[in-house]
């Protein structure tokens, strides 16, 4: 297995790609997404941001669980925080199945915390709660802000596992600035000849300064032999 950790408008659409979880880990996920269910307005893209890319959107799906992986590059002298990310998941007639525009989820489900500039990061949805077949996925990047301070967020330790028949991706995350930071998001992407085969995302609740936190994705999709992109982001 090789490991390429990456710690730090567009509009694509494609056709669905191929994985599996145990209902405990589903029913987990499912009660992440929505702990603050109410607490949040539904997503507003705002202006199109012509200067993020994105790419490689790939549909994954399988034994009860689906997920949506895709690229963000920015194309800016500046680093963006907070930048808004609709995705779409439609069938084959084109009806729509899925959308993250709801109320209810998570902020790193919605927004993505940091997009580098001239750099790119790994995103991914893991809460594609459909009972239907998707066949595409359609993803829009909209306006964020410029970000004031680039959080240090160094992963390590990267290796897969089996856990209760699972497939899952296991490491370190170090916050390598002093203040602590809360709900941090990792995402994993396991690549085979350079396209999106499984993924998936944990969160870390808190991560003090200068403190080493260990996480475990549960991956949709089988990451063995692939090489894994994984980044960690401060929270949206």
């Amino acid at each position: 297995m090789r490991a390429l950790a990456i710690a730090g408008c567009g509009v694509v659409g494609v056709t669905a790609s191929a994985c599996e979880s145990t209902e405990q880990e589903s029913a987990k996920l499912a009660r992440e997404g929505q702990r603050i269910a109410g607490s949040q307005s539904s997503l507003k893209l705002g202006a199109a941001n012509r200067s993020v890319h994105v790419s490689d959107v790939t549909l994954l799906s399988g034994e009860g669980r689906t997920a949506v992986a895709l690229r963000l590059t920015g194309g800016s002298t500046r680093a963006q925080a907070g930048v808004p990310l609709l995705v779409r998941v439609s069938d084959r007639h084109g009806r729509l199945l899925y959308s993250n525009d709801t109320g209810g989820l998570e902020a790193s489900l919605q927004r993505v915390g940091l997009i580098p500039a001239h750099g790119s990061v790994w995103w991914v949805d893991d809460q594609v709660l459909t009972s239907q077949t998707g066949a595409a996925v359609n993803a829009e990047a909209g306006t964020g802000a410029p970000a004031r301070a680039t959080a240090s967020l160094a992963v390590s330790g990267l290796h897969q596992a089996q856990t209760a028949g699972q497939n899952v991706v296991q490491g370190s995350i170090r916050n390598g600035s002093a203040a602590a930071l809360e709900r941090v998001p990792v995402f994993a992407v396991a690549l085979r000849g350079g396209r999106p085969v499984a993924a998936g995302r944990a969160v870390v609740e808190s991560l003090r300064g200068h403190a080493t936190a260990s996480f475990q994705i549960f991956m949709v999709g089988n990451p063995a032999g692939a090489q894994l992109a994984v980044n960690a982001l401060p929270g949206s």
